[in-house]
């Protein structure tokens, strides 16, 4: 099914399909409205024709610009005089008995007849509105009053126009919007598996190395007391990670699938910046890179947020930062303060990100090419943009390829 429904060519017939049946649909509509349309119209007259011929009145009174016929239950033809709009469509009586003589059992069944029909010598198809003559409370005949369906098959043509040009414009939309569909499906799948392989190889990694280290030991291989206490350093390590990774699917999977409400209260953004900074000033000299706070951020107006979520969301992005930057790095922590918000950016001068790659930055799942050979899950902007939409907030990314990255996210100012 999923094939199937994945498939352009599919996907195109069905919309075809459903214009035309919108299209056969949309004709018998116009055709009954009409048909309604001129029954009100017509059938009066018709009806007060069928009262002067029911009186044997020789000279039938009122306007009458259709062509008129009669006939009685048998099929005679009782038609008056006046046959010039007959002769100008060069339609004889055999022609007009021809076509409507089986509608006369249906015009005293139901009182009223209206149809369109086809008559050889029209030059085009005719509205036929039928009453019968009434006798003695008993139907004598029928008269049936034609008018050429011009003004039908305008409307008609009118639809067709309209319809194939809404056909041709909804498709090349519709189109448009299928290939964009399916061709974030098919990015989305990618993506997927790519996570898919690069979480196995995660969980793999460390479990490996833990088992391998903790096999070592309690063989009693390692006499050196040293060395003993440096590998259960690194099998404690791997476990950090394994379980930084595992927090990180089950904390993405909790935010996407049951939001919580995060508590909004003043925060005081100049204490706030005080702890960003105790933290990082020690990541970055240890890791040998410039950390700088900008006098915007350090001057900042207390904001309207969840102190929490803003520091997590902080710590992501500066840990993404750190992760790219190499020597001579440089983090820059700013601001930039609005009437209503607040904006912070968190810029590097790492390897930036490829033009392609920003689209899809913040999806799950995603790791760009530079982040393929980097510890990670790559779930961590993903976590970003979760806390961002919880808040209410924006974030956003641009980058140039050489020259670095600068994220930005919006907290509301408290008033």
């Amino acid at each position: 099914m999923k094939r199937v429904t994945s498939n352009k060519k599919v996907i195109y017939l069905a919309i075809l399909f459903c214009f035309i049946l919108g299209q056969i649909g949309g004709t018998l509509i116009i055709k009954q409205l009409f048909l309604n349309y001129k029954l009100k119209d017509m059938l009066p007259q018709a009806t007060s024709i069928a009262a002067e011929i029911a009186q044997n009145e020789k000279n039938i009174r009122g306007f009458r610009p259709y062509l008129m016929k009669v006939y009685d239950l048998e099929g005679n033809d009782l038609s008056p005089g006046d046959e010039s709009k007959q002769q100008f469509f060069n339609v004889t009586s055999e022609e007009f008995k021809d076509a409507l003589i089986d509608y006369i059992p249906e015009v005293i069944k139901a009182n009223k007849f209206a149809a369109i029909k086809n008559i050889s010598g029209f030059p085009s198809k005719s509205i036929v509105v039928g009453a019968p003559v009434i006798q003695n409370e008993q139907a004598v005949g029928v008269v049936f009053l034609l008018e050429p369906g011009s003004e039908f098959q305008a409307v008609l043509n009118g639809f067709y126009y309209v319809f194939t040009g809404t056909l041709l414009l909804g498709t090349l939309i519709i189109g448009f919007f299928i290939s964009s569909y399916l061709k974030e499906m098919k990015q989305l799948e990618k993506t997927r598996r790519d996570y898919i392989a690069n979480i196995s190889h995660e969980l793999k990694s460390p479990i490996a190395s833990i088992r391998a280290l903790t096999e070592t030991l309690a063989d009693g291989m390692i006499k050196d007391e040293e060395k003993t206490n440096k590998y259960y350093g690194i099998i404690l390590s791997e476990c950090a990670r394994l379980q930084r990774l595992i927090y990180d699917v089950l904390e993405l999977s909790r935010m996407q699938n049951k939001r919580d409400t995060w508590d909004k209260e003043k925060i005081d953004m100049q204490e706030l910046v005080v702890l960003i900074e105790s933290k990082y000033s020690f990541l970055s000299d240890e890791m040998g890179i410039v950390f700088e706070i900008t006098e915007n951020a350090r001057n900042l107006p207390a904001v309207l947020s969840n102190k929490d979520k803003v520091l997590q969301l902080v710590n992501i992005l500066m840990d993404n930062a750190m992760k790219y930057v190499g020597e001579d790095g440089r983090i820059t922590f700013d601001a930039e303060v609005h009437s209503r918000v607040v904006t912070v950016l968190i810029s590097d001068n790492g390897p930036g990100i490829a033009k392609e790659h920003l689209p899809y930055i913040f999806e799950r799942f995603y790791k760009s090419e530079q982040s393929h050979n980097e510890k990670g899950s790559g779930l961590g902007l993903a976590i970003a943009e979760e806390i961002v939409n919880g808040l209410g907030e924006k974030i956003s990314v641009t980058s140039k390829p050489g020259k670095g990255t600068i994220f930005q996210f919006t907290l509301k100012r408290y008033k």
